[in-house]
């Protein structure tokens, strides 16, 4: 491929933008992060990379953190949208795909190897049937893949049912202050670690970061803090799988994950995940997997890349 041919590929969540170019459809070269708040626009971010890398690229593959159904895009949990036709004929003017973030990791799952791979429990993955993928991260994202095809959902805002454990008051307080019913994405996220430990700690701002919230062991708010959001998430994880019947495998990748789940936690984890009175056989065979690699949209990037 010569460098005029040269593909962007770029992962635009709602926090981080993370960048690349592949010059032969094989290698990702020129690995860039840039954090999105410092950017007018999604121009500026990529004249940005661009100019850093010396070189323009006139084809992309870009996934956003928001629904991509019109020409029109704007991103769930940050105020930046931008027009496809636009940013096509003023940057991406020989090709441009814009497709969900999750589904751009979704593609990524081909390619990631076992060494980026942990395994929650000892279920032996069954090829033939779907998967998916969950992250939680600013927001909660979840993507099918059925038969190899990949599948946007906004799974991450189903309601949350009432009769949770140990959630009620805390679903109460919810629904008063913002007049609606709890989502799985309003907890299974930063933003939803700090409204709970706010919660347990009566504080209106919490003294931690949500990364020092999920890793403190001496602040019993933040210790329960990540016990009920570890427990949520199985349960989210639970609904899923059986709404997909997820039986090769739930995939679930980010730096909440990665935080959350460590080794000590897999057994009670899976447990929970398991636990229902009518489906436990059917949970009971579906893989759980914990993705290490940070750079699982880049790679569904350049899946897509090999294909044009």
């Amino acid at each position: 491929m010569k460098k005029n041919d040269a593909i962007l590929v770029a992962e635009l969540g709602a926090t981080n933008a993370r960048l690349a170019m592949t010059l032969d459809k094989i290698n990702l070269i020129e690995i860039r992060n840039y954090p999105l708040n410092v950017f007018s626009s999604v121009n500026n971010l990529f004249e940005k990379y661009f100019k850093d890398c010396g070189l323009c690229l006139k084809r992309g593959i870009i996934g956003v953190a928001a629904p991509v159904l019109e020409e029109e895009v704007k991103f769930t949990n940050i105020d930046i949208d931008f027009n496809q036709k636009s940013l096509r004929n003023s940057i991406f003017k020989k090709e441009l795909l814009v497709l969900n973030d999750l589904e751009l990791q979704a593609y990524g799952l081909e390619a990631v190897i076992e060494n980026d791979i942990i395994k929650i429990g000892s279920v032996k993955e069954e090829k033939k049937g779907s998967k998916v993928l969950i992250s939680p991260g600013t927001g909660l994202g979840l993507a099918g893949i059925v038969n190899k095809e990949v599948v946007f959902t906004e799974g991450g805002h189903l309601e949350i049912p009432s009769n949770v454990q140990d959630f009620n008051y805390i679903f109460k307080k919810f629904e008063k202050e913002r007049k609606r019913l709890p989502t799985f994405e309003d907890f299974l996220s930063g933003k939803g670690i700090n409204y709970i430990f706010c919660y347990l700690s009566g504080s209106k701002l919490s003294p931690y970061s949500n990364e020092e919230i999920l890793i403190n062991k001496t602040d019993e708010n933040c210790i329960k803090t990540r016990k009920m959001i570890t427990f949520l998430l199985s349960v989210y994880l639970r609904y899923i799988a059986l709404i997909w019947g997820a039986t090769s495998g739930v995939f679930i990748t980010g730096s909440i994950a990665n935080t959350l789940l460590k080794k000590e936690v897999h057994s009670s984890f899976r447990t929970e995940f398991e636990n229902s009175m009518t489906m436990k056989q059917l949970l009971l065979k579906i893989p759980l997997y914990l993705i290490k690699d940070v750079n699982l949209g880049l790679k569904g990037g350049l899946i897509l890349a090999s294909r044009v």
